[in-house]
């Protein structure tokens, strides 16, 4: 006899009178319990074990509106329907990728309509997107408005839209404003490639971004995280904190690190995504698909096609789950805090703040990824309130630590929080 067991479910099998439990935990998602998710983009035939990695959802093509409408009103919604309802189904926040975008939209329309024509069949896209999804958490109203000739361009109905106007960003406006009012209740984001890579303006990005939040249209920012592999961690880090002045959430798109070296592609992962989970305004990120042979960029799978997981998600694994980004308030201490340091990654020194509820005795470490502590920034008794302690990547010998990995650790009366940071040489 065979039985045939789901791995999220407790079944009892009755054999001769005995009851027999078949207990079989489910994996947990690699930002489970995290205050920041994980997630990946897929097709409409999502991997079996999606849910064993992933807590958050987003359609690679299926969502952009040339995959949809492929003739004037014949629309496939079927692969789209799948992603949306698996998120539901999952309890999984969903992105919706993409409204507006020059390189994908249907080509059937263009010619022959004219201008307020081709407007309305625009909005008529936003709104049926925003009717059959309509608990889209997140929504990306316009991808990649920034030119880069010549391999980017405007939509070519962007004129239609308002052009680019008294704002020179009219036509961006126009699509937020008809998302605004299609998707009421979800979070409208701009989404934009290399900008932390540095071949994109951050400062024609703000610019946009600042027209749209002036009319309460956006509520958060995407940057593509595509070709980051030859950039340099503190460049990326500059980027990120200019794309944090818009004091808007950040989140990291279409993640991916293209290097065929286990190794190496080990050790580039671990300072990204440090740096972007370490960073206060990020709430997320999205990897570009995770399995060899069913990704876009070659190298860039963390599953390779035999199912074997390779060194980088095994390290993500142990990273997330070890991170103290996030709290359980039912098993935190409530007499303290511990905040993420400030910069982060750092060179040469970063502040370390944290929070006494009531005057306490406190010790504060920093230590190596071994556990072995590097250096006593404090032990002493405090007073509540809020307090900040300067480590200048110093040893208790005064010596300059090398680059890497370090953890600040704050113990107060037998309880203890720790995070992470990265110092850079």
């Amino acid at each position: 006899m065979e039985f045939i067991i789901n791995k999220r479910f407790s079944i009892p099998i009755i054999i001769s009178g005995l009851i027999f439990c078949f207990i079989s935990q489910a994996p947990a998602q690699l930002a489970e319990g995290h205050d920041k998710w994980l997630g990946c983009a897929t097709g409409g035939t999502i991997p079996d074990n999606f849910w064993e990695y992933w807590n958050q959802v987003t359609p690679e093509n299926a969502g952009k509106w040339g995959s949809v409408e492929s003739g004037p009103d014949y629309y496939n919604w079927g692969q789209l329907d799948n992603i949306y309802n698996y998120a539901k189904d999952n309890d999984f926040p969903f992105r919706l990728h993409v409204l507006v975008w020059g390189k994908q939209q249907p080509g059937w329309w263009l010619t022959p309509l004219d201008s307020a024509a081709q407007a309305a069949e625009v909005e008529e896209w936003i709104q049926l997107c925003g009717e059959r999804y309509p608990d889209a958490d997140y929504v990306e109203v316009v991808n990649e408005p920034i030119e880069r000739p010549p391999w980017d361009y405007y939509p070519e109905y962007y004129e239609s839209l308002g052009g680019e106007g008294e704002t020179g960003w009219d036509w961006v406006i126009w699509a937020f404003e008809k998302a605004r009012e299609y998707f009421p209740d979800a979070k409208l984001l701009l989404n934009e490639y290399e900008l932390l890579g540095g071949a994109k303006s951050i400062t024609r990005f703000n610019n946009i971004v600042a027209s749209l939040k002036e009319r309460d249209l956006i509520d958060g920012i995407c940057a593509q995280g595509h070709f980051l592999e030859n950039d340099n961690i503190s460049s990326i880090s500059t980027r990120l904190d200019r794309l944090a002045e818009n004091e808007l959430p950040i989140q990291i798109s279409e993640y991916d690190v293209n290097i065929a070296d286990d190794q190496d592609q080990l050790e580039t992962l671990q300072e990204q995504v440090t740096l972007f989970i370490e960073h206060p305004l990020v709430e997320g990120i999205t990897f570009w698909g995770y399995i060899q042979g069913r990704m876009w960029r070659e190298n860039g799978y963390l599953v390779d096609s035999e199912g074997l997981e390779r060194l980088t998600l095994t390290w993500l694994r142990g990273y997330m789950s070890g991170s103290a980004v996030d709290q359980n308030p039912e098993t935190a201490p409530q007499d303290f805090q511990l905040y993420p340091n400030y910069p982060n990654p750092f060179n040469p020194t970063t502040t370390i703040r944290y929070a006494l509820d009531v005057s306490s005795p406190v010790k504060l470490t920093v230590q190596n990824v071994q556990g072995q502590i590097v250096q006593t920034l404090m032990n002493s008794t405090q007073s509540d309130g809020e307090h900040s302690v300067v480590w200048n990547g110093m040893d208790s010998s005064n010596q300059s630590v090398s680059s890497g990995i370090y953890l600040y650790r704050l113990e107060i009366n037998g309880d203890v929080l720790q995070r992470k940071m990265m110092l850079i040489k």
